[in-house]
């Protein structure tokens, strides 16, 4: 069956491109001055709203796409991406203009109509889905509130979290937690909110004195209370309309990179490198530019990626007894041979679960068996002790590598 590509291809004048697999064959907010006519393969139609990609739908052999632009004047609207080995038709604005000149005037007046309606619907997929940002949070959390006190056990007694009000507004609008708190602080500051801190803090068994240690207190959620909703609506309401016309509500980065998140911690990369290869950061605070991620990981080829290379020791590396993992075994077994059982058995009981292994496997069997029952006999190890131990283990080792006298 003759498609309309077959008819274009038998014009000399028709211009063809090839596109593999993947390949951006345009990208939103180009210049528009060509369309294109699928001949072969599948090209797909998207945007990117609020870090999602979001699909227009899919071209086929006899089907256009990128056709708006150069109808309406404007810029590419959406992307172009080759979903496999593709050859496409280029047809410029002459080529297009003439097409539709020589088609019936009920047809022209259809494909008016319809383009249209195309740049209602793209308008439509925006980052903001309300011209009213700030009166929409305030109704989403009045509504949330309202919900949640009419199924409370005590009339006016109820209390929201304010991390599950903010998931609540962020499943329905395209905001970032900087925009809400922002909203929520300029409620507070008007008196309609009232927002508490509710803290808690991390434990950690002491392995040589067998007890419980409470860590630095930090807030693990807020409550929020809105004492008044009908106040808090008007409120809403004239605080919206003065904030029409000014700026809008000015909002950082969603998403910052490891020398932001240093510096909002007080520390530097490095400490937050090690952090982050001692898993005491979790992994679902980290985020990769899928684009960008690709493109490394195949620039540096799958030889890259099997094994990772421990950094050369420095003198900051050695800081407690887990540090031995980033220590050599010849150096260990030297260490280690200077000291007694009882002072290998403080560093295993004080040690991590990498870093004990790594103890174990740098002795005899048979000294291994001997400092490891020792070490799990006893839980009334003095404290003092484990810390002098540690400072010797670490001082001959940075003596050994030169790094310390």
């Amino acid at each position: 069956m003759r498609h309309d590509t077959d008819l274009l291809a038998e014009d000399g004048s028709a211009r063809t491109k090839t596109f593999h697999k993947g390949a951006l064959i345009y990208k939103e907010g180009q210049e528009s001055t060509v369309a294109f006519l699928v001949k072969q393969g599948r090209v797909g139609v998207y945007r990117v709203v609020g870090n999602k990609r979001v699909s227009l739908g899919v071209r086929g052999p006899g089907q256009i796409f990128g056709e708006m632009g150069i109808i309406s004047g404007e810029t590419r609207t959406a992307n172009a991406e080759a979903l496999e080995f593709t050859e496409v038709i280029i047809l410029d604005q002459a080529l297009l203009r003439t097409m539709l000149l020589k088609s019936p005037r009920p047809v022209q007046i259809i494909a008016g109509y319809l383009v249209d309606r195309v740049r209602a619907l793209s308008a439509r997929i925006t980052d903001r889905p309300t011209g009213d940002l700030f009166l929409s949070v305030c109704r989403i959390l009045a509504l949330s509130y309202r919900s949640g006190a009419a199924a409370a056990p005590k009339p006016g007694h109820y209390e929201m979290s304010y991390a599950e009000a903010c998931r609540t507004v962020k499943d329905i609008l395209l905001i970032s937690q900087l925009e809400i708190d922002e909203i929520v602080e300029k409620l507070a500051k008007m008196a309609v909110v009232e927002l508490t801190d509710v803290k808690s803090a991390y434990f950690r068994t002491d392995p040589l004195l067998d007890t419980v240690k409470k860590g630095a207190d930090f807030v693990k959620d807020r409550i929020l209370r809105i004492p008044d909703l009908e106040k808090f609506l008007q409120v809403a309401k004239n605080l919206s309309r003065e904030l029409r016309g000014q700026q809008a509500l000015a909002c950082d980065l969603e998403f910052m990179d490891l020398a932001d998140f240093a510096r909002e911690a007080g520390t530097t990369g490095e400490v937050v490198y090690r952090k982050i290869g001692y898993r005491e950061i979790p992994d679902t605070l980290f985020f990769f530019h899928k684009p960008t991620a690709l493109a490394y990981i195949e620039r540096m080829g799958p030889d890259f990626f099997k094994r990772a290379k421990r950094p050369r020791l420095t003198i900051k590396d050695l800081e407690t007894v887990d540090d031995l993992v980033q220590v050599d075994n010849a150096t260990l077994q030297e260490v280690f041979s200077n000291l007694g059982f009882h002072k290998l058995a403080v560093l295993a009981a004080m040690a991590g679960e990498a870093a004990r292994e790594k103890i174990y496997k740098n002795l005899s069997k048979k000294i291994a068996k001997v400092v490891r029952d020792e070490a799990d006999s006893r839980s009334d190890w003095d404290e003092d002790e484990a810390a002098d131990v540690e400072r010797e283990l670490l001082t001959s080792i940075k003596t050994m590598k030169g790094l310390g006298t």
